[in-house]
């Protein structure tokens, strides 16, 4: 009887495997990603801050593409880390679904590629915000032809110039911004 409910537990526990999902696909962003502005900040802290601003005030974001491309990047990179690092378990699972989701639409928007490596999007997005920085349209269009999107270049740039609201991403960082910090959110909850 013994050996049989073992055979039986083995059993589920190999099936469980079997319909496990692979890892979500990780980026992170270059250490000079913003450049001079964070300092002696966790990059981790000031990347998702400034995903969380970008998506919850996207009228602010209107006519910098260069700080979109960023946040875009940041929201990539950081949903993938928060899913699969050590240094998140303690971040309410919920958050790191809602992260990856909100990864997953505001690719949608772009029309990148499902299965596209987030360090691919990541470097295009990054590569664009700098080169719009230094003024450098041409170069930012080069970047974004790297960033696994159905879309032409140009409209990504002017899509990052203007782009939509998404309260997914929205909601997304702000529940995961509490876990960044120790003790964030123990105990606590967050609400919509």
């Amino acid at each position: 009887m013994l050996k049989a409910v073992m055979i039986a537990a083995l059993s589920l526990m190999l099936a469980g495997c079997a319909l496990e999902r692979p890892a979500p696909s990780v980026g992170y962003l270059p250490a000079d990603s913003f450049g001079g502005a964070i300092i002696g900040e966790d990059p981790a802290i000031a990347a998702t801050n400034a995903a969380t601003y970008a998506f919850a005030h996207p009228g602010a974001m209107r006519g910098h593409p260069a700080k979109m491309a960023l946040a875009i990047a940041a929201l990539d990179a950081m949903a993938g880390q928060f899913a699969t690092g050590g240094r998140w378990i303690g971040m309410n699972p919920l958050a790191k679904q809602e992260m990856l989701r909100a990864r997953s639409r505001v690719r949608r928007i772009l029309a990148i590629a499902p299965g596209t490596p987030s360090q691919t999007v990541v470097d295009a997005m990054v590569g664009a915000a700098r080169q719009l920085r230094r003024g450098n349209r041409a170069g930012a269009l080069e970047a974004l032809a790297s960033a696994g999107s159905a879309r032409p270049p140009a409209a990504i740039l002017a899509l990052l110039a203007d782009f939509p609201p998404v309260p997914l991403a929205n909601r997304a960082t702000r529940f995961a911004s509490p876990y960044l910090y120790p003790g964030g959110m123990a105990g606590g909850g967050f609400r919509f």
